[in-house]
């Protein structure tokens, strides 16, 4: 019977008109030759049952099409169930943290999408549990019940997102009973004598007729082929003629794996991806075979002499990778089904650096996308040229030279989820000027562009507020530095701004607070200098630290309840610097981009056109980040507004001191009111 169900239309309706026809033509044979004399009189016999075995057929064939075709309508009911329970439950997932809202689309796209590909030939077999259609709705299941049952996750979303994934549980399982019901054989086969009956009986009545009413027995032998084909096309509602369309799983599987129903990407930038597409991308296609390992490069600020901000930038990676299963739990989730793995290499702090470490990690690999740099001048002098021309993304979560996304360079695949330099810039003057009510200001440069960048824009706010801007000192790599603090003291100014790095920064604090009447300048570092290392001379200079408003990622409940309780867990200790979360951010953002454009293969491979990639990096409107809200623009800045806040040592937002940290001053700052008149 499944051999007969699983045939096309016309396979089917030309096999049964043959076997109906054959049967007829050879009963017809057999009584030609053996009604002799008798036509007559069986001729008339055989029309009082006419009637009768007519109705008799038409009862039963009428029952079997109406029972068959109720069990059709009703599968594609079902699946009509499971796909607006699909779409509830992506629209649902919108009030979840952001990483959580991806983490459960991309679970159902990849059930909707297993689903459409596997679950009809599954059913149709009598074994559902073969397709892996079973294993992701499994884990679509165990994510959805997971992420409801934490804190943060509002009860109207949770209970929402539970009776969706239960109603498409249901739905599946009302498919899979419809899959095991059979066709009552017997009943078919009772019809398929009584069209025989009849047909036989039709015969009776045109031998005694003559020939001039043959066709009426051809007509009835088409009738009852036809009846008899239709209930076995209409049977099987997963093979066959007249199976359930999967349609709408297939058309929503599509919409969820890209993007649509992602807050921050929409319907109207969503990437349709395919393999052809793939092949002729400008950029290439990076294909990754089935079991073979995502590769994403580090590279940071992490060697001997780096302190704690690239580590901690290699931490925020790592939490994402570990994120990738829903659980802070040090064991790796998978990407679309791959491991991942870190190609790492230290960017030096300098644009040397930045070219080896992009060579360094460029050899040979076969990399996706790269977190980094730590610091700007890598960026800015030889990692971001290269990795550029290599077509692949550079995400950076501490980058802040406002050099790095004044304009939007044709090619270039920059982007960062740090904060520009002119948020800080403009924040820190406010606060020198307006709080510390300095009359005189001066800035000290260690000759990186960094350094020269955020200086500038520093002094030209404060030189607006008409205070004086003493002219800027350097202190670099080998400067004398108690020098340059005896220059900074005798200069007269109130208040130093330091925005230079590590550890040049601690040394001068340290020669700050050395040196005779030290202690009478109000001395405020960036936020390169705000790490663990640097907090005991801080606290020598009376120093203040800007950067990230870390209170503001204490509202965040994803952040309060989940991601900091991991962190301290993980590593035992507080955040070693303001830039974790940033380097958390920015791999997921690489991670959300990924799925939404790579190319899956039915063999578990998978492949990424280059330049959808960056495209989707940059079609990012509202995600919401753990240390902001994420909308990246052509020029890669993808942190719209920053909230910035000003620390007073110890109580920084690092080290010992970390969780009584409390801004002393902090104010909010779009990006674009500080770039209109650009």
């Amino acid at each position: 019977m499944n051999l007969l169900t699983s045939m096309s239309t016309w396979l089917l309706l030309l096999l049964v008109l043959l076997v109906v026809g054959s049967i007829s033509v050879l009963f017809y044979v057999v009584i030609d030759r053996r009604i002799g004399e008798n036509r007559e009189r069986a001729g008339m016999a055989a029309a009082a049952y006419m009637t009768a075995l007519g109705s008799l057929f038409a009862i039963l064939t009428g029952f079997l099409i109406n029972s068959e075709f109720s069990t059709l309508r009703e599968a594609r009911q079902i699946v009509g169930s499971e796909a607006a329970a699909s779409s509830r439950l992506a629209t649902a997932s919108d009030g979840l943290p952001s990483v959580d809202t991806a983490a459960v689309q991309v679970r159902l796209g990849q059930y909707l999408r297993d689903a459409s590909r596997a679950d009809w030939a599954a059913l149709a077999d009598g074994d559902p549990q073969d397709s892996p259609a079973f294993e992701s709705l499994g884990e679509l299941q165990s994510t959805v019940f997971a992420i409801s049952s934490r804190s943060y996750v509002a009860s109207p979303t949770a209970a929402a997102m539970e009776t969706a994934v239960g109603d498409l549980t249901t739905s599946r399982r009302e498919l899979i009973s419809l899959a095991s019901n059979e066709m009552p054989f017997l009943l078919f086969a009772l019809s398929g004598i009584a069209g025989l009956a009849l047909i036989v009986n039709a015969m009776f009545v045109a031998l005694r007729a003559g020939g001039n009413v043959s066709y009426v027995v051809t007509g009835i032998v088409v009738i009852v082929a036809l009846d008899l084909a239709l209930i076995l096309g209409i049977s099987a509602p997963f093979r066959g003629p007249f199976v359930v369309d999967s349609g709408p799983i297939e058309t929503l599987a599509d919409e969820v794996l890209q993007g649509v129903y992602l807050p921050w990407v929409g319907p109207g930038s969503k990437m349709v991806t395919d393999e052809e597409i793939c092949r002729n991308d400008p950029r290439g296609c990076l294909r990754i075979e089935a079991g073979q390992a995502i590769q994403l490069g580090a590279l940071l600020r992490v060697g001997t002499d780096s302190k704690g901000a690239g580590r901690d930038d290699r931490r925020g990676i790592d939490l994402a990778i570990d994120y990738l299963d829903t659980e802070f739990d040090k064991t790796p989730g998978l990407l679309l089904g791959h491991p991942v793995t870190v190609l790492a290499a230290d960017d030096q702090c300098s644009a040397e650096g930045g070219r080896e470490g992009a060579e360094t990690i460029l050899l040979g690999a076969q990399l996706v996308a790269v977190v980094g740099t730590s610091c700007s001048d890598a960026a800015l002098g030889g990692a971001e040229p290269a990795f550029s021309r290599a077509g692949i993304p550079l995400m950076s979560a501490q980058n802040t030279a406002p050099g790095l996304t004044s304009i939007a360079k044709p090619g270039s695949t920059y982007a960062r989820t740090a904060p520009n330099d002119l948020i800080q810039a403009s924040v820190a003057a406010d606060f020198v000027v307006d709080e510390l009510a300095a009359r005189s200001v001066v800035t000290v440069s260690d000759g990186t562009e960094y350094s020269d960048q955020l200086d500038q824009a520093f002094m030209a706010h404060v030189a607006a507020s008409g205070v004086i801007a003493l002219p800027s000192l350097v202190a670099s790599e080998g400067s004398d530095l108690a020098g340059v603090a005896k220059s900074i003291v005798d200069g007269g100014a109130d208040a130093v701004f330091l925005p230079i790095h590590s550890p040049i920064c601690e040394g001068l604090m340290d020669a700050i607070a050395e040196t005779p009447g030290g202690s009478r300048v109000a001395v405020l570092t960036s936020g390169i200098c705000v790490i663990s290392e640097a907090v005991p001379a801080a606290t020598r200079a009376n120093a203040y630290g800007s950067g990230p408003d870390i209170s503001e990622l204490d509202r965040n409940p994803f952040y309060r309840d989940l991601y900091d309780v991991a962190y301290t867990k993980i590593y035992g200790t507080h955040p070693l610097s303001l830039w974790n979360t940033s380097a958390f951010d920015a791999t997921n953002l690489l991670f959300d981009s990924i799925q939404r454009i790579a190319v899956l293969g039915s063999d578990g491979s998978i492949s990424i056109p280059r330049t959808a990639l960056i495209e989707a990096i940059r079609a990012i409107d509202g995600y919401g980040g753990v240390s902001n809200h994420l909308t990246c623009e052509p020029t890669g800045d993808c942190v719209p507004s920053a909230t910035i806040g000003i620390y007073r040592a110890p109580f920084w937002p690092v080290g010992v001191h970390a969780g009584d940290a409390t801004p002393v001053y902090s104010r909010a700052e779009l990006l674009d009111s500080l770039t209109a008149g650009d």
